[in-house]
C-alpha cells in the first residue's frame, strides 16, 4: 500500500498539472486546486480510519508505513509511517490547506503558480510529519521552504522581499546545522557499536545500547537538531523573522504558515529532539522551558503594544507556541497530550483569526488598529465569528484552547510547578490584548475620518459573504467541538506519546 506515498505526492502532482492551464482561465485553475486540495482532504480522512480502524498507536507496527531501500550504503531509505501524534496534524494541514485554498479566490496575479506553490507546500509539509527517515526528513523540510518563499516574495506586501529573505536566512542557517547533526548522528551511531551507518529513525530509537551515543556528543547533536526547529517554532531570539513574514504575505498563505507549518518546529522536537537524544533533552529542558516562559510573557507583552493586526496576531502566536513547547519539555502524559492537542488547537483559531483580518483589510485597504471602531453594527457577522475566534485564542472555557491549554499546564504543574505557575500568568495580557483586538475593531465610537470612516458614513462596507462564512464554517464547528469534547483527539494520542517517549526512562511521567 503506498497511500502514504500519493497523500504526499498529490498535492505536487496537481500543481505541476496546474501550470499547464492557460493563465486566463482563472476559474478553472481556482477550482481544480480546491478540487486537489478536496481530494487530499479525504485522503487524509481515509488514513484516519484506516488507523483507527487498526487500532495501531506504535509507530513501528503501523500498518500505514512504506519501506523502500533508497541509498542503502549511506542509511538512506525511502520511509514514511503515521501515528497518532502525526495523524491530527496530517489531517489538520490537509484542512486548512482547503479553507485557505478557497480564500484564495480573489488572487488574479499570476494565479496558476500561486495555486501550486500552495499544493507545493502542503506536500513538504505533509512529508515532514509522515517521514520516518531523518535525510527523507531533510529533504521536506528544505521543500517547505521554497514554495514559502515565492509566496511571500512574489505575492506579499510592500515590505516582502525583505521579509522573505530573513525568512530564508533564518531558516536555511537552522536546516544546515540540523544536516550536519543527521550526518553525525548516523556516524557516532555506527562507531558505538557494531551497528551499521543508518538514518532511519526506527532503527535509531529502537537499536541496543551498544550504538548509544556518548552523553557530551548527544548534547551537541540536540542543539543541531534543535537550531532548525526552534527558528521554525519560533522561540526567542529566533523570533523576529516571525512578524515580518506574517504581516507582509497574504492573509491565507499566513494562516497556512501559521496554522500548519509553524507546528513543523514543535514535531521534529516531539518526534527527533527528544526520544533520539534523551540525556541532552533531560540536561537542556529547564533551558528550553525558560526559553519557552520568556516566549510566552515576552510576546504577550509585545501584542499588547501592537497597532498592527496581522503584527498583534503574529506575536499572539509565538506567545501560545511558547506554552506548547513548555507542555513538551515537561516530559509528562498531560503535558504532551495537551500540546499535541494546542498545536491542533492553535492552527484552526490562528487561521480563522489570519482569515477574518484578510477580509477585513479587503474590505477596508488598512491594518491599522486605529483606523477602525464601531464595525459590529455594519458588519454583524463578521463581527460575531471574529469574538468567537478570539474568545477561542485567550482561552474561554467551552472553546478548543482552553481544553488544550489547560491540560498542557496541569502536566506542568506535575513536573515542574513554578513553570507552570509563571506560564498561566500569560491569561492577564492575553485577555488584555485579544479584548484589544477585538473592541477597539469591532466595538466602540465608528470612526468619522479616513478610509474606514468614509466607507462607514457613504454605507459601502459589506458583511461576510456566504461563501466566506462557509469556507470558515469548519473552523468554527471544530472550535466549539474540541472545546466540548475533547476527548476522542486526546484518545487518538494515549499510546502514541509514552512509545514516542519510551527513550527518557523514568524522567517520563506517565
Amino acid at each position: 500500500m503506498f497511500l502514504l506515498s500519493f497523500i504526499i505526492l498529490f498535492p505536487t502532482v496537481g500543481g505541476i498539472a496546474l501550470l499547464f492551464f492557460p493563465k486566463d482561465r482563472l476559474n478553472a485553475i481556482r477550482w481544480t486546486a480546491l478540487g486537489i486540495a478536496a481530494i487530499e482532504l479525504v485522503l487524509a480522512f481515509a488514513v484516519a480510519l484506516i488507523y483507527l480502524e487498526s487500532a495501531a498507536s506504535v509507530l513501528i507496527n503501523s500498518p500505514l508505513q512504506e519501506n523502500l531501500p533508497w541509498i542503502p550504503s549511506l542509511g538512506i531509505n525511502y520511509s514514511l509511517s503515521v501515528d497518532g501524534i502525526s495523524l491530527l496534524l496530517v489531517v489538520l494541514t490537509a484542512l486548512l490547506t482547503v479553507v485557505c485554498i478557497a480564500a484564495s479566490f480573489r488572487i488574479e496575479k499570476k494565479a496558476k503558480n500561486y495555486m501550486a506553490f500552495m499544493l507545493l507546500l502542503e506536500s513538504g509539509i505533509l512529508g515532514v510529519f509522515l517521514s520516518t527517515n531523518l535525510f527523507l526528513f531533510y529533504i521536506f523540510w528544505e521543500v517547505m521552504l521554497i514554495p514559502a518563499y515565492f509566496l511571500l516574495g512574489s505575492w506579499g506586501g510592500e515590505r516582502r522581499i525583505y521579509a522573505a529573505f530573513k525568512f530564508v536566512l533564518y531558516t536555511a542557517v537552522g536546516s544546515f546545522l540540523m544536516l550536519a547533526s543527521i550526518i553525525a548522528l548516523g556516524y557516532f551511531h555506527q562507531r558505538g557499536g557494531s551497528c551499521g551507518y543508518t538514518l532511519d529513525l526506527n532503527t535509531l530509537l529502537n537499536t541496543d545500547s551498544g550504538c548509544s551515543i556518548p552523553n557530551n556528543i548527544q548534547i551537541w547533536l540536540f542543539l543541531g537538531f534543535a537550531a532548525a526547529f526552534a527558528v521554525k517554532v519560533p522561540f526567542v531570539p529566533f523570533h523576529s523573522w516571525l512578524p515580518d513574514a506574517y504581516s507582509e504575505a497574504p492573509a491565507p498563505v499566513t494562516a497556512m504558515l501559521a496554522g500548519a507549518m509553524s507546528k513543523t518546529g514543535a514535531y521534529g522536537f516531539l518526534r527527533l529532539c527528544i526520544p533520539l537524544f534523551p540525556y541532552a533533552a533531560q540536561k537542556l529542558a529547564p533551558f528550553f522551558s525558560i526559553l519557552a516562559i520568556v516566549g510566552i510573557l515576552y510576546c504577550a507583552v509585545l501584542a499588547l503594544v501592537q497597532t498592527d493586526l496581522k503584527r498583534l496576531l503574529g506575536y499572539s502566536s509565538i506567545s501560545h507556541l511558547g506554552v506548547i513547547m513548555l507542555g513538551l519539555f515537561a516530559f509528562s502524559t498531560q503535558s504532551i497530550e495537551g500540546s499535541v492537542l494546542q498545536m491542533v488547537n492553535h492552527g484552526i483559531t490562528i487561521a480563522a483569526l489570519f482569515l477574518l483580518v484578510g477580509f477585513l483589510e479587503e474590505r477596508t485597504g488598512t491594518r491599522r488598529l486605529g483606523n477602525f471602531g464601531g464595525l459590529a453594527a455594519r458588519l454583524p457577522l463578521l463581527a460575531t465569528v471574529m469574538a468567537i475566534a478570539a474568545l477561542s485564542s485567550l482561552g474561554l472555557p467551552g472553546l478548543n484552547s482552553f481544553a488544550g491549554e489547560f491540560l498542557t499546564l496541569i502536566g506542568v504543574f506535575r513536573t515542574t510547578p513554578v513553570f507552570s505557575i509563571l506560564a498561566t500568568a500569560v491569561v492577564i495580557p492575553a485577555a488584555w490584548y485579544m479584548l484589544r483586538f477585538f473592541q477597539e475593531s469591532m466595538q466602540g465610537p465608528k470612526q468619522k475620518e479616513g478610509p474606514v470612516g468614509i466607507m462607514l458614513r457613504k454605507g459601502t462596507l459589506m458583511d461576510l459573504s456566504f461563501s466566506e462564512f462557509w469556507l470558515l464554517a469548519p473552523l468554527l464547528l471544530l472550535i466549539f467541538y474540541i472545546g466540548i469534547q475533547p476527548g476522542p483527539l486526546v484518545w487518538v494520542l494515549q499510546q502514541s506519546i509514552p512509545n514516542a517517549m519510551h527513550a527518557l526512562g523514568s524522567t517520563f511521567v506517565p
